[in-house]
């Protein structure tokens, strides 16, 4: 009789089992590498992510233009995320090595396709339209995380995700625009924003519906930002386009009436307020279409306390006494040795402008926050190009006469102008002229109240 065989691998197999049910401990598999997840490619840069492996203490990066063949490792430590730029468009094969007890323990192998070096731009944000009258006002907010826009499209249809209208290239770093003599009907709008990157996601779309004859919506609404000094408070707001009127309205309570109303025209974003009033307030800024509808924008609290603000200053001099005039040239010097640009530069009847000035004072203040700028001749508005003032008494900064009147730019408006420091305080005073404190100027151009010392150091 003749005897059946098992095939060879069924009886090692048979084997195998036999073995693991005889032996007295648990069964031990070979310990495998990390498992790596395919990679997340935004333009350039690529994002990798694996499994922990037990016992590794770190995680070794390797990356190829062929299959199994690497050309680059990098040691990113014990982490089981990692990313990496693209050193050009193509193909790439990349796994990652465990090492466990100095042994690498390889991963599964991925495959990457690069297909740009450009990130390609986040969706803009907060799309809103407005009607006033016949015109269309859009605003929105540019998109965040992506790459820099190199500009915008407008799409506007007559359905829903239509562009029968038209596309409208707008520049990328708009936040708003306007149409006139819009004709009358309902409109779908959506905004997308491009780079070399490609095209990003479609921003919300809005359903804007122009009546005939027109209509009148409330324009959107704005608030304000403060800086206040002394007795000074400058307000600064974006206005609305396309809007008729503007006006601050302020009162003394939360909520309250407006106890004083400023208005303004539809193009100005700046008040300053010398000598104001001690206390608390609430401000709003209210906004007007020509169609009649206007918006009031958050309220906004803000306190003038008499203080000077925050950052180094000399304290007071005794009750009828003046501090010491500082010799602090070497910041001039220093910022002229930086850039002469600047210095040869400073003369606006020659084309230049106030530049060097500013940021001479803006350094000045990170020593004494008691220097600012000077109107010369005592008339407010009449800005010297050349000269700083530093506040040697006891009054509050904006508009005090109590300044010692310093000369900084030697040969100012020639050919040669060079650095200086010089006291013409007796100078102007003997010549039947004054000079008066301000940092109106320096603050209308966007530099800061609060200067960093880090930026000069001492």
């Amino acid at each position: 009789m003749t005897k059946s065989r098992l095939p060879v691998g069924a009886a090692l197999a048979g084997l195998v089992l036999a073995s693991a049910m005889m032996s007295s401990g648990p069964v031990v598999q070979a310990q495998t590498g990390p498992v790596l997840s395919p990679a997340q490619v935004l333009g350039a840069n690529v994002t990798f992510v694996w499994t922990a492996v037990a016992g590794a203490t770190n995680y070794v990066v390797r990356a190829g233009v062929a299959p199994g063949v690497y050309f680059a490792a990098f040691n990113v430590g014990n982490t089981t995320t990692t990313g990496a730029a693209a050193p050009a468009v193509g193909t790439y094969y990349v796994r990652v090595d465990a090492i466990v007890n100095g042994t690498a323990m390889p991963s599964n192998e991925i495959t990457v396709v690069v297909t740009s070096m450009f990130v390609p731009p986040a969706a803009p944000t907060g799309l809103e339209g407005f009607i006033n009258g016949t015109s269309v006002l859009l605003t929105w907010t540019l998109g965040t995380g992506g790459g820099a826009p190199t500009n915008l499209l407008l799409f506007a249809g007559t359905t829903p995700g239509g562009s029968d209208v038209g596309v409208f290239s707008l520049a990328a770093s708009a936040t708003q625009m306007s149409a006139i003599n819009v004709p009358a009907r309902t409109y779908y709008l959506r905004l997308v924003a491009q780079n070399q990157g490609g095209t990003s996601a479609a921003s919300n779309e809005v359903v804007l519906t122009m009546p005939v004859g027109g209509g009148c919506s409330a324009p959107p609404s704005r608030g304000f930002s403060t800086a206040a000094f002394g007795r000074y408070v400058q307000f600064s707001w974006s206005p609305v386009p396309g809007i008729s009127a503007q006006r601050l309205d302020f009162s003394t309570a939360p909520g309250g009436p407006a106890t004083l109303s400023q208005p303004f025209g539809p193009t100005t974003g700046r008040w300053g307020v010398s000598g104001a009033p001690l206390g608390t307030f609430y401000g709003r800024l209210v906004s007007a279409f020509s169609c009649g509808s206007q918006s009031a924008g958050p309220e906004v609290a803000f306190t003038i306390d008499g203080a000077p603000p925050p950052g180094p200053r000399s304290p007071n001099p005794p009750a009828g006494q003046r501090l010491p005039f500082r010799n602090d040239g070497g910041v001039i010097d220093r910022l002229a040795a930086e850039r002469p640009d600047l210095l040869n530069q400073s003369c606006k009847e020659h084309g230049g402008n106030n530049r060097f000035m500013f940021e001479a004072v803006r350094r000045l203040r990170a020593i004494d926050n008691r220097y600012g700028l000077n109107w010369k001749r005592g008339l407010r508005g009449d800005l010297s190009q050349d000269i700083v003032n530093y506040n040697y008494g006891s009054e509050s900064d904006e508009d005090t006469q109590q300044v010692y009147i310093i000369d900084i730019i030697g040969g100012h408006c020639g050919n040669r102008p060079t650095p200086a420091w010089i006291n013409q305080t007796d100078a102007t005073r003997n010549a039947g002229t004054i000079g008066i404190w301000t940092l109106i100027p320096y603050l209308d151009a966007g530099y800061p109240i609060v200067s960093d010392p880090q930026q000069d150091p001492q």
